[in-house]
């Protein structure tokens, strides 16, 4: 018996495009960010602990002052970094949106016995599935990770339930689950 081939064409759109590297951006800084509200609580602990040093040991509390302006300015810095990757990612996609528009291709998925591919505009992958590791996002994104720098976001909503769980099968079968 043959193994069934899974072939989608899903559009390339705006709306879609946006969403996934919104969601992307999200999921990637989310922790980081509650990491990084820890060190307003340093900040807050340090400075308070600072202010009653300085009443009895007054070299303890400059030392203290020090540690919650070091905190501060670590929490400053990493919320200006979010910031600018922010502002760098939507320009990225509004660039990738106006070539998207130009060049508007439906982008192909398919999931063969040997390998995985994807296609869109500008490129074309094929991987073998020994390179390839997935996991299911908020039950509604199929991540398909190849290496830590290349992954590619199948979302629900481009393809009918009957062949998204087909192809979560299929992923079962050939790659492996690895959690994000």
């Amino acid at each position: 018996m043959t193994e069934e081939i899974l072939t989608y064409n899903t559009p390339n759109s705006e709306q879609i495009l946006r969403q996934i590297n919104q969601y992307e951006f999200k999921r990637i800084w989310e922790n980081n960010l509650k990491k990084n509200n820890k060190n307003l609580f340093w900040t807050v602990f340090f400075l308070l602990l600072a202010g009653f040093m300085l009443f009895y040991k007054e070299h303890l509390g400059y030392f203290f002052a020090g540690l919650g302006l070091m905190y501060i300015s670590i929490f400053i810095n990493y919320r200006s970094i979010y910031r600018k990757q922010k502002e760098k990612l939507n320009t990225l996609l509004d660039k990738e949106i106006k070539d998207l528009t130009t060049n508007s291709k439906d982008v192909i998925w398919e999931f063969t016995p040997t390998y995985f591919r994807f296609k869109n505009y500008k490129s074309d992958f094929k991987f073998n599935w020994e390179t390839i590791s997935y996991c299911l996002l908020d039950d509604q994104y199929l991540y398909i990770t190849v290496s830590p720098y290349m992954n590619f976001i199948l979302d629900k909503a481009n393809i009918d339930e009957e062949n998204f769980n087909k192809t979560i099968d299929y992923l079962k079968n050939k790659s492996h689950f690895k959690a994000v």
